[in-house]
């Protein structure tokens, strides 16, 4: 098996704190090669990302006052479209990165 690490990135939440988290998307761009996508699976992941974009920046012109909640949602539905297209091997890597982030 083939190991792979990931740095924590500093973002910037919706709520102007500064966290250490890796974002769904560098996670996933960080093990990408390991997981040896389909062309029709990184396109349509692809395609989730984009989609995810767009919604964050409809969620942050809002003006909601559950912008953390919503974003949490969105951020939920991303990763649950993205594991639904993976292979079982595919998704056991791509859950074991995201949990190696949160620790």
């Amino acid at each position: 098996m083939v190991s792979y690490t990931t740095q924590k990135i500093k973002t910037m939440d919706t709520t102007g704190t500064n966290e250490h988290r890796g974002g769904l998307r560098q996670v996933f761009e960080a093990i990408k090669p390991q997981l040896n996508l389909s062309a029709e699976q990184e396109q349509k992941i692809k395609e989730i990302f984009k989609n995810f974009r767009e919604e964050r920046t409809e969620i942050q012109s809002s003006g909601s006052s559950d912008i953390k909640e919503d974003m949490r949602n969105a951020r939920h539905g991303v990763k649950e479209q993205v594991l639904a297209l993976l292979n079982d091997e595919q998704r056991k890597m791509f859950r074991q990165q995201l949990h190696s982030l949160r620790n």
